[in-house]
């Protein structure tokens, strides 16, 4: 057996070098080089101008460096902090750094690519393996917001999907203690990191046991190991009443986030629709939707031929997944952007590649995926030129910082879309915490605004409000709905412009 294991991989070994000096090998320099250039084009574009979402992160893996561990991100009771942990190196030499932060999703991204394609080998076949592997760099487009910036657990999302089933499908091919043992603890981990990995990790199992019922024989070891990947949760959720399980939906909470994935979110997803905008990558509303039911025609009639091979395993995953999407709340709400289907995204490629079966039709589909993800980048990008309601972060807080530094002002309360970002830009020097500023009281003059419920770290809010001087950080754009403001004016505190910015200091100022 160990004879014919070495032949085989030598076999493999030389396929693979024939491929590389191939014209196939050629298309996938061109379609990595391709990769590159958007995430370099997206990376200097004002669509990933870091937030305080991003901001947020930075300054847990900064806590971090200093010891201060979290299970979760600040604030929540789910978002594992492993991409935090996973930064840390990167600070320690290169200092707090938006680069260093943001090459975690960025290496995890090739990562994922890589594990794609061993995933394709034992579904799909060799070349659509590679093909999927080249989808999934170029395609689909919000997953390069998603995963050029640093939100937190969407990069690790696509990295335990692709490596949960490439777990399993190694487990049936041999069940021993080893392979189901790490099963067992990479779900423990992922299971941690986000539930977003339930779905997929739900179908692999229960594929798994389907197709090899031997693996059964050592449980014993996988579930002592999948609880220690999960320990972290279940510590934390053991001393908070296992708050991370209270999504408690509704029927008809479900019902409308169903409907919102079959349209908006998953039209946005594959590249029909641009994400904010909801424009038509085809001038036509009716072929976007013959295009779409195609789609879907396609997807159930591959899902037939797929019955009983390991390919079945993608479809099924598939189909878990949209049947469990409506369960948080949160996708109830979010239909400007497929945030909720980045997961989903790394089983689409899959999926996609086997029609490229022949080389023309492997050119075709990712020059196609190509211009989808190029078309609605630049789509997006326009969007942003439009005021919206809430704006949008500058790339630069100078303004900001050089006018709180001139009045003296190192403490202040701000939105929540200000706050962090102004935190992470200045070190920490400046300390801002958001706030809702739904009331306000006056203590010997300092304005103290009612307490925020949903305040992402108690440390800030603490100190700020203990500050002999504090200020307060509006955008010049919203500060009219603001209803503290004419309390704030009426106790004298003094209006500053800063940009985008007003900055309302204290009458000593």
């Amino acid at each position: 057996m160990v004879a014919v294991a070495e032949r085989l991989q030598r076999l493999q070994l030389t396929n693979l070098r024939r491929l590389a000096l191939s014209r196939w090998g050629a298309l996938f320099v061109l379609t990595g080089a391709a990769g590159i250039a958007l995430r370099v084009w997206t990376y200097r574009s004002p669509l990933t101008i870091p937030n305080s979402d991003e901001a947020l992160v930075g300054l847990m893996v900064r806590h971090a460096q200093h010891g201060e561990f979290s299970t979760f991100f600040w604030g929540r009771a789910y978002g594992g902090t492993q991409e935090v942990l996973l930064a840390v190196p990167g600070f320690w030499l290169f200092g707090t750094s938006l680069l260093a932060l943001r090459m975690v999703p960025i290496v995890l991204s090739v990562i994922a690519t890589l594990l794609i394609w061993r995933v394709g080998r034992r579904t799909i076949g060799e070349p659509a393996a590679a093909v999927a592997a080249g989808l999934f760099w170029l395609w689909p487009p919000f997953n390069f917001l998603q995963l050029v910036r640093e939100q937190g657990f969407y990069a690790s999302d696509v990295v335990y999907v692709a490596l949960l089933l490439l777990l399993a499908l190694r487990v049936v091919e041999r069940p021993d203690r080893i392979r189901v043992g790490l099963f067992g603890l990479v779900f423990g981990l992922a299971f941690w990191q986000t539930a977003q990995i339930i779905p997929f990790a739900a179908t692999a199992i229960v594929w798994t046991i389907w197709k090899q019922p031997r693996c059964l024989r050592n449980i014993w070891v996988a579930v002592p190991l999948a609880a220690l990947g999960a320990l972290p949760w279940l510590v934390w959720n053991i001393g908070h009443h296992f708050e991370s399980l209270s999504q408690n939906p509704g029927w008809q909470t479900y019902k409308h986030a169903a409907r919102l994935l079959v349209s908006p979110v998953m039209p946005m997803t594959v590249g029909l629709r641009a994400p904010y905008t909801h424009a038509l990558f085809v001038p036509s509303a009716l072929l976007t939707w013959l295009l779409y039911a195609g789609l879907v025609a396609l997807f159930v009639y591959g899902w037939i031929k797929a019955r009983g091979r390991p390919a079945g395993l993608l479809y099924a995953a598939v189909v878990v997944f949209a049947l469990l999407y409506g369960l948080p709340r949160k996708t109830s709400f979010i239909s400007a952007y497929p945030q909720y289907t980045t997961v989903l995204t790394p089983l689409l490629a899959l999926v996609v590649a086997q029609v490229a079966t022949k080389y023309a039709r492997a050119v075709a589909l990712l020059v196609l995926v190509f211009a989808i993800t190029a078309v609605n980048l630049h789509r997006m990008q326009v969007w942003l030129k439009v005021p919206q309601p809430l704006p949008n972060a500058p790339r630069s807080y100078s303004p900001l910082i050089s006018t709180l530094d001139q009045l003296g002002l190192d403490r202040v309360y701000a939105d929540y879309w200000i706050a962090y970002r102004l935190d992470f830009d200045t070190r920490e020097r400046i300390i801002a915490v958001e706030n809702q500023f739904s009331g306000v009281r006056f203590v010997d003059g300092q304005a103290i605004p009612s307490p925020d419920p949903e305040v992402r770290y108690r440390p800030y809010d603490r100190e700020v409000e203990a500050a002999p001087r504090h200020g307060f950080v509006f955008w010049r754009q919203t500060v009219r709905s603001v209803s503290i403001v004419p309390a704030l004016v009426q106790h004298g505190y003094v209006r500053h412009l800063a940009g985008p910015f007003v900055v309302y200091a204290p009458p000593s100022a």
